[in-house]
């Protein structure tokens, strides 16, 4: 089954460890061959009785593929079997290259294949095409509510091929044919780097922990050095964006954190089944801007290896951490290549920050027997939720992810918000605007005039949505019905329903400076690509409000490196252990 949920984006954004290994690599000389061989046949056995015997017809491939994500299953989420597709998902995190257009595609509403984003520089952006194009046929193929999957396939080829894309657009009558080069596409780690607030906060926001990664972030700390020198200003922190950002290869990760600590420090420990499989990350380079405050960004999204970043710099002291506790995967990944272009990505190791803690969240030991399945583990699982010190003194804990050292809520969408973006409203408006607007000044501002424009747009779309008093007032009207409530009780019934009405238009109007600000993101984008946007998100974004009011505090900021200081607390209730 095919998610696009940030779970699938995990499942390739990984901290791995590229080493490949053999089919008995993980077994210990001391384990009985005897019982991996007598269950490989007996599993053997059972399957070509089924293939064979079975009363109806079964695919055969599909039934051994069940069998496998089975057995999976029933260890740790990460632990998966890679088809075809997915097994090019990895390589293609690994290199940070690919052959195509430089779009990003996805559904809409109706099931149509629509452009999300275009990459500067490349065919689709240098021959016009638009984000919200809706694409018709691909190389003579209709990919009208085609999978997205199998659409992007057709997309991408070997560099310097061609191929034809006819598209939709809002606003022509007619169809628009494109004729692209595909070309070895490098995907940006770093999609922003650049001085914000007054111009003494660097900002770099990194979105992934592909092969480049390192190199981005230590180009974007020069630039913003040079940037600063240039405008006569005083850098007085860096801001380090880690939203978000489901993690890549461990390497990288290293490399990244080895920007920012101490050279020969150890940036995290991997330990394996055995004590023979401990290795120590260290950092090889010379730190930047070590003299610069730093603050880190992450949230619930922020995995594996954006917590091995966070996570050092927060032990070794480097700098503070804020936003809200990351997500939690503490595992590493080995790739294992299989026959038919299929490839294994089994859990080989845990790793731990410099300080020893164990960030692993899911607690996938005693999960089989919550969904009553066989218990496969016979070790006990590590013990989570303990106090340890940092390079400072600093009280942390483990289990759970990181936690930061400023805790700022994410801005909670409202229910109105979510209805808008569940309709893909705003994505269709500023695709009209755009059609309707052939040009847009640097300057843009979503103003009073937009926003009335935004309000006759949902009136022609037949833009609604159920609120939580239109759900019990639902309630009421079945019940009055149900037993026949008197008139009278029907008419105020009726009152109510106009009444929440009302209510719902208001609280379009209380949640406009919000809708407004996601607007002028949106148009923005559409005009001036994703960079654009981005800066202009920042304007509104409390987190990183937040971040910079620490970084410009120097006595907060040195109080929260202060030995001593405690750091979030365990997340559970029982008892912790004194810090090591």
């Amino acid at each position: 089954m095919k998610q696009r949920t940030f779970a699938k984006r995990l499942a390739t954004g990984v901290a791995l460890s590229m080493l490949l290994v053999f089919s008995f690599g993980f077994i210990r000389p001391s384990d009985s061959f005897f019982e991996v061989a007598k269950n490989i046949e007996l599993l053997g056995k059972v399957y070509r009785e089924i293939a064979l015997n079975y009363v109806d017809e079964i695919s055969v491939s599909e039934f051994m593929r069940a069998g496998i994500d089975g057995m999976l299953s029933t260890l740790d989420p990460y632990t998966v079997f890679m088809d075809e597709e997915q097994s090019e998902d990895v390589e293609q995190l690994t290199t940070g290259r690919y052959a195509g257009i430089g779009v990003s595609i996805g559904p809409d509403r109706d099931g149509n294949v629509v452009i999300y984003s275009i990459t500067d520089g490349y065919s689709a952006q240098k021959a016009g095409m638009r984000i919200g194009d809706k694409l018709i046929k691909v190389n003579g193929v209709d990919v009208r509510r085609k999978d997205v999957s199998d659409v992007r396939a057709l997309i991408k080829g070997e560099p310097n091929t061609e191929v034809k894309i006819l598209v939709e657009r809002e606003g022509e009558r007619q169809p628009i044919e494109f004729s692209l080069i595909r070309r070895e596409i490098q995907i940006k780690n770093v999609p922003f780097a650049g001085l914000i607030d007054d111009g003494t906060i660097g900002y770099i926001r990194l979105e992934r922990f592909s092969v480049n990664a390192a190199n981005e972030v230590g180009d974007a700390l020069r630039a913003i050095q040079d940037s600063a020198r240039a405008k006569g200003k005083v850098l007085q922190g860096v801001l380090l964006d880690l939203r978000g950002n489901p993690g890549g290869l461990l390497d990288a990760a290293v490399n990244v954190a080895g920007k920012f600590v101490e050279q020969g420090s150890v940036i995290v420990t991997t330990k394996g089944r055995d004590s023979l499989r401990v290795k120590h990350y260290t950092s090889s380079t010379p730190p930047q801007l070590t003299d610069v405050p730093l603050a880190v960004l992450i949230n619930t999204n922020s995995a594996s290896a954006s917590e091995i970043v966070a996570g050092a710099i927060q032990d070794l002291d480097r700098g503070v951490i804020v936003g809200m506790r990351s997500f939690g995967k503490g595992l590493v990944q080995t790739i294992t290549r299989l026959p038919y272009n299929t490839s294994l990505k089994i859990t080989t190791a845990k790793y731990y920050t410099p300080s020893g803690r164990l960030i692993q969240e899911v607690d996938y030991f005693h999960r089989n027997k919550r969904e009553g399945k066989r218990t496969v583990f016979v070790n006990e699982p590590d013990t989570v939720h303990n106090a340890f010190k940092t390079k400072g003194g600093r009280i942390v804990y483990d289990g759970g992810g990181i936690a930061p050292d400023l805790e700022v809520p994410d801005e909670t969408p409202s229910v109105v918000e979510i209805a808008l973006y569940r309709s893909s409203v705003f994505f269709k408006f500023a695709n009209q605007y755009q059609a309707k607007h052939p040009t847009l000044p640097k300057d843009f501002k979503a103003d009073d005039k937009l926003f009335a424009e935004f309000r006759a747009f949902l009136e022609k779309d037949n833009f609604s949505y159920d609120s939580e008093g239109d759900r019990k007032l639902a309630e009421l009207i079945d019940i009055a019905s149900k037993y026949d409530y008197h008139e009278s009780v029907r008419k105020q019934i009726s009152d109510l329903q106009t009444a929440i009405t009302a209510e719902k238009e208001k609280e379009l109007l209380r949640q406009k400076p919000r809708i407004l600000s996601i607007l002028e993101r949106e148009i923005l984008t559409r005009y001036y690509g994703d960079q654009a946007g981005l800066i202009s998100a920042l304007k509104s974004d409390r987190q990183l409000k937040a971040a910079i009011a620490l970084l410009k505090d120097q006595k907060k900021y040195n109080a929260m490196l202060a030995a001593g200081h405690q750091v979030g607390s365990a997340i559970t209730t029982r008892k912790t252990r004194t810090p090591k």
